[in-house]
């Protein structure tokens, strides 16, 4: 309440500040002879100029004597009229009348439209003192976003002076990936690989930001980079999710079983997850006539959440990504659904899998 207090009394000073700066030049002058005296010979040239016209037409036969000397009665009274010291005084009471009520309707006016603009665009919450913690937040937010690209900067000319600085490579990937810069991300997982070759987690990375690359495309070195993700990791989700689509692409439909059922044993039974992944399980086996899953020569993973294992496998708030999924996955390959290069059978993955919103 003290804040509103506070504001509505700066407001109430500056209204009127405002309405005296309007009132003294309405005011500033209406008593000066001089301006008094401009005016009387203002409108003495005016009545001279229109006597001066009735004078040619009279003399050029367009005016008869009698109409002229009517009118030139006419004007001579105005002059009186005008120069008398009641005229003068006249004239003067009026003006000093105009201003005066022109201000009144300004003291009226002035409040009366500050108060309707206020209540229609404005808004206490903004005095609150939670506000200024808001804005604290804010400001610190954006030293923080500050120093994360000063940091950026630095390890970007690390990498420059020295290629193989393994652990900047991996920043800079991640950074690239989270902010959505995907060209970068790819050119920096690769050095990741280059310098790290048993980094499963680089390898499903760059999987998945090539599929982004791509349109969606899962050609390339795409199946290569999730195969080699899954010698190194045969658990991670993100690898096993882009393994099991490429194969599924190449019509190799006992490999995607056995990966999306690896990929299924993740999570519990009965879940959403679990039942669309089951959903595309009987698809590859449809298609690939055969009823029995082939065996899985990787060995039973030790129990753990399986949403929060996928949460773990592929990052969480990434820019690219939609639903909790990653730029490879939710922006690149277009929700996992009626994409370029993807079988119908992905189409039934939920939300949760393919970046597709409810």
């Amino acid at each position: 309440m003290t804040y509103e207090i506070i504001f509505g009394v700066l407001a109430a000073l500056m209204t009127l500040f405002a309405i005296a700066a309007f009132g003294w030049r309405l005011l500033r002058g209406h008593d000066d002879p001089k301006r008094e005296w401009a005016r009387t010979e203002e409108n003495v040239a005016a009545l001279r100029h229109e006597y001066e016209r009735a004078r040619e037409r009279f003399d050029a036969g367009k005016m008869s004597k009698d109409e002229f000397e009517e009118r030139e009665n006419e004007l001579a009274l105005r002059v009186l009229d005008e120069t008398t010291p009641e005229a003068t005084k006249r004239h003067v009471e009026n003006e000093a009348m105009y201003p005066l009520s022109t201000l009144l309707a300004l003291l009226v006016v002035i409040p009366a439209m500050s108060v309707g603009c206020y209540l229609y665009y404005g808004d206490f919450s903004s005095l609150d003192e939670d506000a200024y913690d808001q804005i604290e937040a804010v400001r610190a937010q954006a030293e923080a976003e500050k120093n994360i690209l000063d940091s950026v900067a630095r390890l970007e000319a690390a990498v420059a002076k020295d290629p193989d600085t393994l652990s900047a490579w991996e920043i800079l990937a991640d950074h690239y990936n989270q902010t959505g810069d995907l060209e970068r991300a790819q050119a920096a997982y690769e050095q990741v690989i280059r310098l790290d070759p048993k980094n499963g987690l680089a390898y499903a990375e760059l999987a998945d930001v090539l599929v982004a690359n791509q349109n969606g495309e899962l050609t390339g070195k795409v199946g290569e980079y999730a195969d080699k993700a899954l010698e190194i990791d045969p658990w991670n989700q993100k690898a096993l999710m882009i393994g099991g689509a490429v194969a599924f692409d190449h019509a190799d439909y006992k490999k995607a079983a056995m990966l999306f059922k690896r990929l299924q044993d993740q999570f519990p039974e009965g879940s959403e997850v679990y039942t669309a992944v089951n959903h595309n399980i009987e698809m590859a086996k449809d298609l690939g006539k055969f009823t029995e899953l082939p065996k899985d020569p990787v060995g039973p993973k030790p129990q753990k959440e399986g949403m929060q294992m996928m949460w773990d496998a592929i990052g969480q708030g990434q820019p690219g990504a939609q639903g909790g999924m990653p730029p490879g996955m939710g922006g690149g390959m277009g929700g996992m659904g009626g994409m370029s290069g993807l079988p119908p059978a992905m189409e039934s993955l939920p939300p949760e899998l393919t970046g597709e919103k409810k």
